[in-house]
């Protein structure tokens, strides 16, 4: 009992700012197969959803295997995660932006019937930067995965979608829906595969 309180505790540290699960002031970007919306607080928060037929053990080892993002996610162009769950994650923008990165800590938590891979910045991770990319110093978000039925799972992907640096305003909505969707179809297809193996 000690243990879950000193998690629980922790997790709010970490994690406190995101909008919790059943929050549902969402402005609707996308409504289809995968559902993407937004919200607008202290960051502009981001959630896609997607219901995939595989179960929770399936999919957690995929999305826990960060080091190997960069060849899931079309994007990603570098991704390592150490033996603290620290991980560094390099994205591709197209020209003329500026390629992002950011650092964060895993942490993978139960949260009644779902599992949730959490993942947040602080300010120690980021005390050292790389000019050739811009950092997003408040990249916060998590995975949630919650069981529907007997291999059906809802996968929910939430993010703070600050882009920073010089990309436009104008361009933002645009911007989440696309990463929205290219993450949950690139997880979709490589469960696909690794499912036909």
């Amino acid at each position: 009992m000690k243990r879950l309180l000193i998690s629980l505790f922790l997790y709010s540290l970490l994690f406190g700012e995101i909008p919790n699960s059943d929050f549902d002031s969402w402005n609707v970007l996308q409504n289809d197969n995968i559902w993407i919306g937004n919200f607008e607080d202290d960051f502009p928060w981001c959630k896609a959803k997607i219901i995939l037929p595989f179960s929770i053990e399936y999919i957690l080892p995929v999305i826990e295997d960060v080091n190997n993002y960069h060849e899931m996610l079309h994007s990603v162009i570098f991704s390592t995660k150490d033996k603290n769950n620290i991980a560094h994650i390099r994205i591709d923008y197209p020209f003329p932006f500026t390629d992002r990165e950011y650092i964060v800590k895993f942490e993978r938590l139960i949260d009644n019937k779902d599992v949730v891979y959490a993942f947040a910045t602080n300010p120690s991770l980021n005390k050292t930067t790389d000019p050739n990319y811009i950092r997003l110093v408040n990249a916060k978000g998590e995975w949630r995965l919650s069981p529907i039925k007997e291999n059906v799972t809802e996968v929910s992907y939430l993010w703070n979608g600050e882009l920073r640096g010089d990309f436009p305003d104008w361009a933002l909505s645009k911007a989440w829906v696309k990463h929205g969707n290219e993450v949950l179809d690139n997880l979709a297809d490589k469960l696909k595969e690794n499912n036909e193996k």
